[in-house]
């Protein structure tokens, strides 16, 4: 899912559930710029076109923020980027990239690998939480 698509989706959900998003403005090449020198590579592409996109969202119910990327702070060794339920924070490992060639998405507080790629997060995670309300950031848990 392309992440135009993904913004698609959302905003049809936000039409026939009330689901409330605040999307912000796309990340400038400048703010962009200036994370991959802050963190000392360039972004994944999925990383880079996600914020493109929109330099962060929240979602009102169920609770999802993504910061925008000069909100992302370090975290148990992990980039915090995202909080779901204002308390299941995920981060990248920048330690290394992963077969994907893009960093895996940890939970932060227990190092559960949430997903291998931005894509899979905004396409299946995020809708996944939406939708179902799964705890993406555990192996197996009942909705919240």
């Amino acid at each position: 899912m392309k992440v135009e698509a993904f913004r698609r989706a959302l905003d049809k959900r936000t039409a026939s559930s009330g689901l409330a998003v605040d999307f912000h403005p796309p990340a400038t090449p400048g703010a962009l710029r200036a994370l991959s020198e802050r963190l000392g590579e360039p972004l994944p592409p999925q990383v880079e076109w996600f914020w493109g996109a929109h330099d962060g969202l929240v979602i009102q119910e169920p609770r999802l923020h993504i910061l925008a990327c000069g909100q992302w702070a370090p975290v148990n060794g992990l980039m915090h980027f995202a909080t779901f339920d204002d308390t299941h924070r995920l981060g990248f490992d920048l330690r290394r990239r992963n077969e994907a060639d893009q960093w895996d998405i940890l939970n932060v507080e227990t190092g559960f690998r949430v997903t291998l790629t931005m894509a899979s997060f905004w396409s299946n995670k995020v809708l996944a939480w939406v939708d179902k309300r799964r705890a993406v950031w555990a192996p197996w848990a009942p909705p919240a």
